[in-house]
């Protein structure tokens, strides 16, 4: 009996060292700069947790493929489901199907219907990220002059939050003013030709913003091609790696990002977390090993912050290589 016992304990244990959680991310689309650094923070985490980490997307910012992918890897009866949703109204009911399913499901980088995910991993507040991009447009204007706004996609919610928060804050710089708002999708290109048109229509414009990972560089990018160095300047929300050449032309004095690879950890450390049972302590610093800040879990609005802005300068730029 004492035997049975044993083999029976060994059987269990074994089965507990061999549970491996699936978890999966899907980003807005793959192959840009933003979501691969996500990707390798998502890995880096997976690999110290000893979980199945899968990075699978759109190769353009398609709303319909993004929710068919969801759709499959319920059906594949993964553990945890992270998806940066193009569109959040049309992707809440395929999010609520995979709930229902009993899959962990979380939205991280932008958000979804409140109703339709259990957790949103949040870069930073929406709040500090408008007020921060409009603390740096009016920095670099010298708190005087015209501004242009490129964004992603009009439907993604992150961004249009992120403006309203720019706009909100602009009440405070009266001699600052908003000339457009217009979109290029997750397209670099675009972003250029969009970039070239709005220096024609608003010839006195002196910054154009890029509020997504792609416009920053595709603006930067037009200034030069209409040699307006010097004359016109870029900022955004990128990344380091597709601003460093343009800082150092003189084109970009200073933008704004996270850190993606952290965002990218914290989710798949969050997924786990979770999956293990635990529950997160609220309103508090998170020690999270693994990365350099200290989340904090707002239960109001089931939203998990990695933490503040970063500023990018000529200072510091070297110092990030995503």
């Amino acid at each position: 009996m004492k035997k049975v016992t044993s083999i029976l304990l060994f059987v269990v244990i074994a089965s507990f060292l061999l549970a491996q959680y699936d978890i999966v991310f899907i980003p807005k689309l793959v192959g840009i700069p933003y979501f691969n650094a996500m990707e390798e923070g998502g890995k880096k985490a997976a690999k110290d947790l000893g979980v199945n980490f899968i990075y699978s997307g759109p190769t353009t910012d398609n709303v319909a493929e993004q929710i068919q992918m969801v759709d499959n890897f319920i059906t594949r009866k993964v553990d945890a489901i992270a998806v940066a949703p193009n569109d959040p109204a049309a992707i809440s009911s395929v999010l609520k199907k995979a709930m229902g399913s009993g899959i962990l499901t979380m939205t991280s980088d932008t958000d979804a219907n409140p109703d339709a995910r259990d957790l949103f991993v949040n870069q930073a507040r929406a709040q500090e990220i408008g007020y921060q991009m409009m603390d740096t447009v009016a920095n670099i204007l010298g708190g005087k002059g015209k501004f242009a706004i490129v964004s992603g996609g009009p439907t993604a919610w992150n961004l249009n939050t992120w403006i309203m928060y720019l706009q909100q804050r602009l009440t405070e710089y009266p001699d600052i003013e908003l000339v457009t708002i217009r979109y290029a999708g997750e397209d670099v290109q675009k972003a250029m030709d969009v970039g070239l048109s709005i220096m024609q229509a608003f010839p006195d414009v002196k910054v154009l913003v890029g509020m997504n990972s792609t416009s920053g560089p595709g603006l930067a990018q037009a200034i030069k091609v209409a040699g307006k160095v010097g004359k016109v300047y870029a900022t955004g929300i990128t990344t380091p790696s597709m601003m460093k050449n343009y800082m150092k032309e003189g084109i970009v004095p200073e933008f704004i990002l996270w850190d993606p690879v952290e965002l990218g950890y914290l989710t798949v450390w969050v997924a786990k977390y979770l999956l293990d049972g635990n529950t997160l302590p609220a309103h508090e610093p998170i020690e999270v090993p693994g990365i350099s800040t200290k989340p904090i879990y707002y239960p109001e609005n089931k939203e998990l912050v990695l933490g503040p802005p970063l500023v990018f300068t000529p200072e510091n730029i070297d110092n990030y290589d995503f």
